[in-house]
């Protein structure tokens, strides 16, 4: 029976490193931030925000079949500076307001890859984690290259990353949703610019 379950492990284990070598990157574009139908400007700051709502359209950006049917939704977030400021954006501040009263932070990308690739990575050693990250071709490098962190922005730039939120409810979460982002604050002094609301459709993502 021993050897049987010792198989069975093997053969499983033989697929997860099988499915990480069928990973495909995929090069999520940024546009002109102007062309985003779903954005705000305050204080010369521009935010804009582009939902991918279905697996489909989630599938344009990571190479994952059911990522929203898994209940992950991914928000790809792009900040132009247009101040003569040096700002910070800390990623741990934003939320999601749902139509029913939810407040919702995002998940890690770690956690993402980790729940939907099936990664064990939470059980891994930070070794391990390490060299999962120098693999080409890697679910966990390519959500978490991609994932929009904390980060200075210098004047005139564009950043971009994306965000994800995590609900059990059978349903699109951004339907009806904003995304709220509390304050960017000028490095050194702190001086909050802010705050900034976008409100969320269901539209394809734009290309």
């Amino acid at each position: 029976m021993k050897i049987v379950i010792r198989v069975f492990c093997l053969l499983l284990l033989a697929q997860m490193l099988l499915q990480a070598g069928d990973y495909r990157i995929k090069i999520v574009p940024v546009r002109p931030i102007e062309s985003y139908p779903m954005q705000t400007t305050v204080d010369g700051i521009t935010i804009a925000a582009n939902p991918y709502s279905t697996d489909r359209d989630s599938a344009q950006a990571f190479d994952v079949k059911n990522l929203n049917s898994r209940g992950y939704f991914p928000v790809h977030v792009i900040i132009k500076n247009g101040t003569s400021s040096y700002l910070t954006i800390r990623t741990r501040n934003v939320l999601l307001f749902t139509p029913d009263g939810n407040q919702l932070y995002a998940t890690s990308a770690a956690i993402v890859v980790d729940k939907v690739i099936k990664s064990g990575l939470t059980q891994k050693t930070p070794k391990e984690i390490e060299t999962e990250l120098g693999k080409t071709g890697s679910p966990l490098i390519d959500f978490t290259s991609k994932e929009l962190v904390t980060a200075s922005i210098d004047p005139g730039a564009v950043i971009d990353g994306f965000l994800f939120f995590f609900t059990t409810d059978k349903k699109n979460l951004f339907d009806g949703s904003s995304l709220y982002i509390p304050r960017l604050e000028e490095e050194g002094t702190r001086k909050p610019f802010g705050p900034f609301t976008i409100k969320l459709s269901t539209a394809a993502p734009k290309k």
